[in-house]
């Protein structure tokens, strides 16, 4: 099935899902970014290919108008608070909307006046609004409640982890997570928030619900991850003692009892391995070695889902509501 897309965000993230869905056979019709180097340009050649006859332009709402997409993807930026004028304006050209933002991925407790809003626009306008991804997404998320609501009779306990070499991704995540600070400076940004991974809270609580937990509640640390030797990527030098990373947890509870842990290394010089562990009847571990390559999965994760978000129900959903298998 060949839609008509419009890619929102021209960033490394953006720029590879508009390459994969021209791969896919979708159609281009147009990017939206602010970028004075890429506005008016034509957007196959800001991709480093052959023009295509879509033009990036910067006026959203005419342009989205005009180009009337089937689905926009949304790469901008991870906060609730800096998206919603930007989906708005996709929802009112009548275009569904799958997006990066790892806010969006489960928006519900952060901000339900944001959702009541997005949600009833989208209905009205019969379409639908999803935030995908990676992490969060899949690996600490979707992937264990696929596996726990299909093959496990009993889930008593779910723990994942993820350990992510930062040194294999791309510049702007190894900057997110504080690649070559000191402690001092780690904790400095901590402070100004808007620092680290976003999405652990949203991941376990997405996991809370697609396992049923009703009252489940969630806890997060956030602390950094210490190189124990000299690093050098093209994006940032680490020493040994410095920070590499960030390691993050997230606790689910249930009636005082702990049923979910999620934790997460994303460091420079760290193994790469996603590892899920479901005890109950049967009890399952399942580990990806060389784990689950986060920029590329993240492109494939929302150009998939483009596919199949037509096949939901209008309004604010999460990949819990996708079906998984369409084509």
């Amino acid at each position: 099935m060949s839609l008509r897309i419009v890619q929102f965000g021209l960033g490394p993230i953006g720029q590879a899902s508009a390459r994969l869905a021209l791969d896919q056979g979708h159609t281009l019709v147009g990017a939206l970014d602010l970028d004075p180097d890429r506005v008016g340009r034509d957007l196959g050649e800001v991709l480093g290919r052959d023009p295509i006859g879509a033009t990036v332009r910067d006026d959203a709402e005419a342009a989205l108008a005009e180009w009337a997409p089937d689905v926009v993807l949304h790469t901008t930026l991870s906060f609730l608070d800096r998206i919603e004028g930007q989906l708005l304006a996709c929802i009112a050209a009548g275009a569904h909307v799958v997006s990066s933002s790892e806010e969006l991925f489960w928006p519900f407790d952060r901000d339900p006046g944001f959702c009541d809003r997005v949600d009833a626009a989208a209905r009205e306008a019969g379409v639908s609004v999803v935030g995908t991804g990676v992490n969060p997404g899949f690996v600490m998320d979707l992937f264990p409640v696929v596996l726990a609501n299909s093959v496990i009779a009993r889930v008593d306990r779910v723990d994942v982890s993820r350990s992510v070499d930062a040194g294999r991704r791309r510049g702007p995540l190894q900057k997110k997570v504080g690649a070559g600070l000191s402690v001092a400076q780690f904790r400095e940004r901590e402070a100004a928030g808007g620092f680290g991974h976003i999405g652990m809270v949203e991941s376990a609580k997405a996991l809370a619900a697609g396992l049923g937990w009703d009252r489940a509640e969630v806890t997060e640390t956030f602390g950094p991850s210490m190189a124990e030797a000299d690093h050098t990527t093209p994006h940032a030098t680490v020493a040994a003692g410095d920070v590499a990373g960030i390691h993050q947890t997230a606790t689910v509870t249930v009636d005082g009892e702990t049923r979910a842990t999620l934790t997460l290394t994303m460091a420079v010089g760290a193994p790469d391995e996603d590892r899920v562990e479901i005890a109950g009847d049967p009890s399952l571990t399942v580990v990806v070695e060389g784990g689950t390559f986060g920029d590329t999965a993240t492109v494939a994760a929302v150009v998939n889902a483009a596919r199949r978000i037509g096949a939901t129900r209008p309004g604010l959903r999460t990949v819990l509501d996708l079906p998984a298998a369409a084509v």
